[in-house]
């Protein structure tokens, strides 16, 4: 495997995210937008700084310490912080919430964030000394807005906080409010007077609340500010009480965050690590719905849960919440017609409401589109708990959506089409986020650096000349390597997220079985492997296993980068010939081929290794190689008797994940620099194409490609050299 400056497709898209973010940035804090929302909103300043973590730290922390300024003396940080040179275009703004001491804020919260962007700081920080000075200031702030949660808002102390308004939810008019609005009785007549300011941006009255929400919304508030913001008179008469999921679940992943950012700065967690797991039990427990197999929300003043149909259903997959079970169960309806399926092509995975509810609306709001915050939050729990495919799937239309349709506030989840604010912040800031996290857009320009790199070997290194073993009965060994490699996957390689417990393993009963059984092909004769598929299997196998003992052999922590020549270094020992990571790939299995940055062939004229090349190159043997990096194909162990199913379906998922992107406005397809690095084995660009369209499953993307194979411009992904290591 090989790395040299690829181009990279999102460059031009990262700088048009970069540019917005800062036509948006006030010198204190990011506008979600240029006109429709001039102030600083709650949630949307987390995902801000989530992004600017991994190009401009100040800024980042800046934008959080902008928001906590405006925290309340009872812990509770705001939903806006309005900013008074911009007021008179927002309803409703300060005047209308009254709240204590002329706070120039709203009355309400919204999903708790910060404990996460505040952590997101710390690990992508160029300046650690200042992000950790940056913690220790932020911790008393975020314990401080915790506390309030679990005081103020969960009174019967369930480890459920209530909200008190859907604008709290950050889910505004989403359809699980419509039953408890419809029990608010309102007398338009009663209400204070108010003018709508939302339609006068040029949005479309279909795709906002309706005026009927509207008075509800205004009722609350103005029952909020009748009782003076008192908490404990608000929970004895408001009619709007919702322990929400979604809700519930961000605070619980903020919950495990805060006691992460307790234990960097050296701090007592154990009052939030009471707080984590009485939230953590209560979600997987009263929030799950055995009769929907789902979670729902409960409605306090009904004291029902909820029938709902929204993606907010799914947020304890965020939270590392829900058991495997429930996790399962749920995969079953995220990953269906109702949620827009994978590979189901009439669609982007996936929209905020069931696409078979009789209320469906690819565009209005939070009734059907898609909405980049949710799904960059489902994408980390769907990949937490093993669907990393669908997660993937997700990543892929995160980034697709601004590339093709504009940095919108939200997407039509038909037609992919922006609606609501362009140039919407939070959706440049966490296009930035997975550019860098999952294409690894700025990190890692060789030093490659960013990592401790290590010298380069001076001697080759035999992994499997272990001392005091004996060479042992070898008329089984292929069988019983198989096997062993077979007994390492199943337990310490995960297959759907792409992943290696390299920890684990190193100190497990089955490694040390492989070591040995490694140390035997010292005395085995290449020359029994006789059918053509245990020939392959066997090579693919036995170069993915020899990355992992090379990782572990020579304490690699973060990239197999960190060794210069790590591919032609490491060695085993077969019979009395040697063969490097290099010679199993290039002379081996791509049949002598040169190495992609070298002029000579793998091996020489005479190399007594050329007998065991295979007889012709199979490209989809690079879709089955590890190198022990998340770019690379995921680890998987490959079997003779079933190996054709197997390179065909590891060709398939590289080619429906996000190492391949196909923008048909662009007239552009982005690749993989896998593609670029062995052309040769493809046979041309155009053989390339041909074979994406071949493993590409069919829909929107396929058509457009076949339609247009002749003049689609190429471009290609830089390459993420991160360990597939388990976290």
């Amino acid at each position: 495997m090989f790395d040299f400056f690829a181009e990279k497709g999102f460059r031009k898209y990262l700088k048009e995210a970069r540019r917005i973010l800062d036509v948006n940035w006030t010198g204190r804090y990011t506008k979600p937008s240029p006109s429709l929302y001039p102030h600083q909103w709650n949630w949307d300043s987390g995902f801000i700084a989530i992004g600017y973590a991994h190009y401009h730290q100040r800024r980042a922390m800046q934008e959080l310490r902008s928001l906590f300024e405006h925290q309340w003396e009872n812990g509770m940080v705001p939903q806006i912080a309005f900013n008074p040179d911009s007021l008179g275009h927002y309803f409703p703004e300060p005047d209308f919430w009254q709240a204590p001491d002329g706070r120039l804020t709203s009355g309400i919260t919204m999903p708790p964030l910060h404990a996460t962007a505040a952590l997101h700081i710390w690990e992508h920080a160029s300046d650690r000394g200042l992000a950790k000075e940056f913690l220790d200031e932020m911790f008393q702030h975020l314990m401080a807005l915790h506390r309030y949660f679990y005081h103020y808002r969960d009174p019967e102390r369930t480890g459920l906080v209530y909200i008190r308004h859907p604008w709290e939810s950050g889910l505004d008019n989403s359809p699980n409010w419509d039953g408890p609005l419809r029990n608010i009785e309102v007398d338009p007549r009663q209400l204070p007077p108010y003018e709508r300011k939302d339609l006068e941006h040029g949005i479309p009255a279909e795709q906002r609340p309706t005026d009927a929400d509207y008075d509800r919304y205004v009722y609350l508030v103005d029952l909020f500010r009748r009782h003076r913001y008192d908490e404990e008179r608000i929970y004895g008469e408001c009619p709007f009480l919702v322990q929400d999921v979604l809700f519930n679940s961000i605070l619980c992943r903020a919950g495990r965050d805060l006691v992460e950012i307790g234990t960097i700065i050296g701090k007592d967690t154990g009052e939030a690590e009471e707080w984590l797991e009485q939230t953590s039990s209560a979600i997987r427990e009263r929030l799950w719905s055995p009769e929907r197999a789902q979670f729902d929300p409960i409605d306090l003043v009904t004291g029902h849960q909820l029938e709902t149909a929204t993606a907010a259903s799914f947020m304890p997959l965020y939270s590392f919440s829900a058991t495997q079970e429930q996790a399962d169960i749920l995969y079953e309806r995220l990953n269906s017609v109702s949620f827009c399926a994978l590979h189901q092509g009439n669609c982007f995975t996936i929209p905020n409401f069931d696409m078979r509810q009789e209320g469906f609306d690819s565009r209005n709001y939070w009734r059907g589109p898609v909405w980049i915050n949710i799904n960059w939050m489902l994408s980390q729990g769907l990949q937490h708990y093993g669907f990393r495919q669908k997660s993937d799937s997700m990543k892929k239309d995160i980034i697709q959506l601004p590339v093709r349709f504009g940095f919108h506030e939200y997407f039509d989840s038909i037609t992919g089409r922006g609606y609501g604010s362009s140039g919407f912040s939070w959706t440049a800031a966490l296009f930035i986020d997975l550019i860098h996290d999952y294409f690894d857009a700025d990190k890692h320009r060789m030093n490659w650096a960013g990592w401790t790199e290590k010298e380069k070997l001076k001697d080759p290194v035999f992994l499997n000349e272990v001392p005091g073993l004996e060479p042992g009965q070898i008329d089984l060994l292929p069988s019983r390597l198989m096997t062993a490699m077979g007994d390492l996957r199943s337990t310490f390689f995960d297959a759907h997220r792409g992943i290696v417990d390299y920890r684990s393993l190193k100190d497990s009963p089955e490694y040390h079985a492989y070591l040995e059984l490694s140390a035997r092909l010292r005395t085995f004769d290449l020359n029994t492997l006789s059918r053509e598929a245990e020939r392959l299997a066997f090579w693919i196998n036995l170069y993915n296993t020899l990355v992992i003992h090379a990782i572990i052999e020579l304490d690699i922590t973060s990239s197999v980068r960190e060794i210069p020549n790590f591919f032609q270094a490491v060695h085993y020992r077969i019979g009395h010939l040697a063969f490097s990571l290099d010679d199993i790939e290039h002379g081996i299995l791509r049949s002598n081929a040169r190495h992609p940055h070298r002029l000579t062939r793998q091996f020489g004229k005479n190399d007594p290794r050329r007998v065991f090349m295979q007889d012709h190159v199979d490209p989809r043997v690079h879709f089955a190689l590890t190198c022990g990096s998340r770019s690379c194909a995921p680890i998987n162990y490959y079997d003779p008797g079933e190996l054709e199913e197997q390179l065909e379906e590891a060709a398939h998922q590289f080619v429906d994940s996000s190492e391949v992107v196909i923008l048909p406005e662009k007239n552009t397809v982005l690749l993989s620099p896998i593609f670029k690095w062995y052309v040769r084995d493809f046979g041309s660009r155009k053989n390339i194409l041909e074979f994406i369209l071949r493993h590409l499953h069919t829909g929107e993307e396929a058509d457009y490609l076949a339609a247009h194979i002749d003049t689609i411009r190429t471009e290609y992904l830089s390459y993420d050299w991160n360990l597939n290591r388990a976290l």
